[in-house]
């Protein structure tokens, strides 16, 4: 009887759907898999965690939100839409270095670490708190050569300059423009807002103001000359001040996206550069098929088959009727070939 049932209902095109159907799922089960080229991703993510960083010009959901937070936000969200396959390293600057935290990890396999990461990353774990953006950006260049010549770079900082430097002091890039690919992620407003001061436990007890910056700044990179005019003035390179009373200090205990600034080094460096709006845009600048390297990656098979299953649970609901002119020209077609 029941080989009887399967033979009618073979003969039926929706017999033919409902047991396809049945045969995948009882494949997706098994979690089936295929070794398959594919487009992958491997990034070097270094986070700016210097204390321009916690000024709070984003919102999210409503809430205002820190541009540490922000960048954070979005790169965990990043990296949940990388295929798998793809491998990320996590690095932090402040000064004028970058302390890689995580070797590059594959990013399905190793998911949770890399989340849990990004989500602990914290301008407290500064070790200083001079911001020298081209100096971090360079090292993290060099980092990225070490590492792994398929990596590619996300700097991800508001491009904030703390000491500001002076005219006459901006580093110059002396590697090969182009050598290392990836961007520059500008975070930050366009309006200057000041800068906050936390205690140990990370609650806001003030903020930043002229006075005590012009105090503690450094004013700039050191050159190798000093004139007799500089010297007499008190000029001491990274520990005093440009003069008694710089220009670029007017406004040194504000904070706005530099993106002039950043997009300066990212021509100097061959990088491209990109400001961040919204957290989902770097899911996107991230995946760009120009960053992409190909090789063979594990698929899963799942998706394609609830996407088959789908296909042919619909074709198995469109009523039958709907058919009979497709059946009649079937047949019609085999008739003029058997005459012919």
């Amino acid at each position: 009887m029941i080989l009887s049932y399967l033979k009618t209902s073979l003969r039926d095109y929706r017999g033919l759907l409902l047991l396809a159907i049945i045969v995948m799922l009882v494949i997706a089960m098994f979690k089936p898999t295929a070794r398959l080229p594919s487009p992958v991703q491997r990034w070097l993510i270094v986070v700016d965690i210097t204390q321009s960083m916690n000024v709070s010009d984003y919102w999210v959901e409503q809430k205002s939100v820190s541009r540490l937070e922000f960048s954070k936000r979005a790169i965990r969200q990043a990296l949940s839409h990388l295929p798998c396959g793809s491998e990320v390293a996590l690095g932090v600057f402040t000064e004028r270095s970058v302390v890689t935290l995580l070797k590059p990890l594959e990013v399905c396999e190793h998911f949770n670490a890399l989340d849990e990461t990004v989500a602990q990353l914290d301008w407290r774990m500064a070790w200083a708190a001079d911001s020298f953006v081209a100096h971090g950006l360079f090292d993290a260049i060099v980092k990225v050569k070490k590492i792994n010549q398929h990596l590619r770079l996300a700097f991800v900082t508001d491009g904030h300059q703390a000491p500001p430097l002076s005219e006459g002091n901006t580093p110059q890039f002396d590697g090969k423009a182009g050598e290392v690919l990836g961007t520059i992620l500008g975070v930050g407003g366009s309006k200057p807002a000041p800068i906050p001061k936390f205690d140990e436990k990370n609650n806001v007890i003030g903020y930043w103001d002229k006075e005590e910056v012009m105090r503690f700044a450094t004013f700039g990179v050191n050159r190798k000359t000093q004139s007799v005019l500089e010297m007499e003035e008190g000029y001491h390179g990274r520990n005093a001040p440009h003069g008694n009373n710089p220009a670029e200090a007017e406004e040194a205990h504000l904070s706005a996206l530099d993106a002039t600034h950043l997009a300066a080094l990212a021509n100097q460096t061959g990088l491209e550069y990109s400001t961040l709006r919204q957290p989902d845009s770097l899911s996107a600048i991230l995946n760009a098929s120009q960053f992409a390297t190909w090789q063979p990656s594990i698929i899963d098979l799942r998706p394609w088959l609830a996407i088959l299953c789908f296909v042919m649970a619909v074709l198995y609901l469109v009523p039958q009727r709907w058919y009979q002119p497709i059946r009649q020209f079937v047949l019609l077609r085999r008739k003029n070939e058997v005459f012919n």
